[in-house]
């Protein structure tokens, strides 16, 4: 079952709730009309899913909040309840939400990747070429976790600004630059390489956090 973890929740402003959930999660767990919402998926989608919604689960029952569906939209966004926002992420071996109070905060987005995951055939899909710069500038035996890094920035942040703007963005829409700590975590910074919708609301500055535990790294970022 999901677990409470506050190294996860750190990553974002005071008040954040995040869950993890190691392993896989049955169909069984999920509520009956959230099993209604993907049974036309395949069977590794609904299991995503229902890991995903688990970990949502627990993380809002933190608020005293039961009993409560996490439907998803057409634009298949989790439909959170009434005054909370939050983000869910799922990969291979691992999913994981965060939840928090809105107030000052419009939105936040949480991605998780496993390093390994992410080889070299796709840096040159994922990164902008002055992040390929940056990589080629790294010893080898660090780019990968890099690499794993700038992409769970990129999510983190396309997940966050979506349910504000509805704006897709690309992978070479945005580049990351990383300010590394040695505890394995650090701090990102988002910089447009066009004009994006965000900047015109009002949003300048883009920073978020990220962390590796095991063999994955995770990032996220929380929006006012």
């Amino acid at each position: 079952m999901p677990e409470l973890c506050a190294e996860l929740a750190a990553l974002f402003p005071l008040g954040a709730v995040a869950a993890q959930l190691p392993g896989i999660a049955q169909p069984a767990d999920l509520r009956p009309d959230e099993m209604q919402a993907v049974s036309h998926c395949s069977e590794k989608r609904i299991g995503d899913f229902a890991a995903g919604r688990l970990c949502a689960r627990r993380a809002l029952r933190q608020f005293g909040i039961e009993g409560f569906s996490l439907l998803p939209a057409r634009d298949r966004q989790p439909l959170w309840p009434t005054g909370v926002a939050g983000s869910i992420t799922h990969t291979e071996g691992y999913a994981a939400a965060v939840v928090i109070r809105r107030g000052n905060l419009r939105s936040v987005g949480l991605d998780s990747e496993r390093i390994s995951a992410v080889h070299v055939g796709l840096w040159s899909r994922i990164c902008a070429p002055v992040e390929l710069e940056r990589l080629r500038a790294v010893a080898d035996t660090g780019r990968g976790e890099r690499a794993a890094v700038t992409f769970a920035a990129k999510e983190a942040f396309y997940k966050s600004q979506f349910p504000l703007t509805g704006e897709w963005l690309g992978f070479a829409d945005v580049a990351i630059e990383l300010d590394e700590a040695p505890d394995g975590g650090g701090v990102f910074v988002v910089v447009p390489q066009r004009a994006l919708l965000l900047q015109r609301q009002g949003v300048q500055r883009l920073t978020g956090r990220y962390r590796r535990h095991g063999g994955f790294v995770s990032a996220g970022i929380a929006l006012c």
